[in-house]
């Protein structure tokens, strides 16, 4: 449907979104368009339809995953919402309360803006829809329908469209990966970022090492993370490697950069996969 010129607001709790996705190594910034979730929106809406764009995370604590030059290049504004310090299941911080308030300051003082668009899959959001649907406002809903979406919040009925996040950034392959298949895209980005990491260079990586880091990383038992190693080896996901230093040898693994799933998933996690010679990665930007 059309969409007057600078009607509609774009509120994205960014932290909720970039977690979310982040389990499917999926970038809400990603280098390709497709994946992209600030040039879907901009494209689905029409960029003169898109009066504001707003992002709501702490900030500080993703710098050094994300390009913030990126997102301010895509009309994105940053709002630096601190956490709590704490992290995995623990952290949490106020991003949806200073979302909710903003969103509320504009429904008074923009009247103009006929659409309020959400992005996140926080229930913590039904109160402002319902607030802002009251009000005669469009509000359409963007979320990740996966195991952590909540059929008893039933969000669906506070607004008037809901768009599924796997389809919209066309990643609905990734959406059925079993335990095991995350398990393993989780262990192949790990591995390739372990010789990303500039500390590592000239380092191998070795098996029991691998090994290890699977079962402090991915909160594995040493039977699980030795099973996932072996299908990792098996399924030629990973290659030998090995270094001489000091006359000495050391033997590890790196990811297969020959095999058509390592490039997917790099691919999907942000990295632009380049041929020279042999297949190569490298962090877009």
């Amino acid at each position: 449907m059309p969409y007057p010129d600078r009607s509609i607001a774009i509120f994205i709790d960014y932290e909720n979104v970039y977690y979310g996705l982040k389990k499917y190594h999926v970038d809400p910034d990603h280098p390709e368009s497709r994946h992209n979730l600030f040039l879907r929106l901009l494209e689905h809406y029409g960029r003169t339809a898109v009066r504001m764009v707003e992002a709501y995370a702490d900030f500080e604590v993703l710098n050094k995953e994300i390009s913030m030059h990126s997102l301010q290049k895509k009309r994105v504004h940053i709002h630096q919402v601190y956490g709590n310090g704490r992290g995995g299941d623990e952290r949490k911080n106020a991003a949806d309360i200073q979302l909710c308030l903003d969103a509320m300051d504009l429904l008074h003082q923009v009247p103009e803006l006929s659409t309020f668009v959400i992005v996140s899959a926080d229930q913590d959001m039904v109160p402002l829809m319902d607030r802002l649907w009251t009000r005669g406002k469009r509000v359409e809903l963007f979320c990740l329908q996966d195991e952590s979406w909540s059929k008893t919040a039933r969000m669906e009925d506070f607004c008037d469209e809901v768009h599924n996040l796997f389809d919209f950034l066309h990643i609905r392959q990734f959406q059925n990966l079993s335990q095991m298949d995350r398990m393993l895209h989780d262990a192949l980005v790990q591995i390739y970022e372990w010789y990303d990491d500039p500390n590592n260079s000239g380092k191998s990586y070795g098996s029991s090492w691998i090994r290890k880091d699977m079962v402090k990383k991915f909160n594995l038992h040493e039977e699980e993370a030795a099973s996932l190693f072996n299908k990792l080896v098996q399924g030629k996901y990973l290659e030998p490697y090995e270094i001489t230093v000091d006359s000495n040898i050391y033997y590890g693994y790196r990811v297969n950069m020959e095999h058509p799933q390592v490039r997917k998933v790099l691919r999907i996690a942000g990295y632009r996969v380049v041929e020279g010679g042999r297949y190569t990665a490298v962090r877009a930007e």
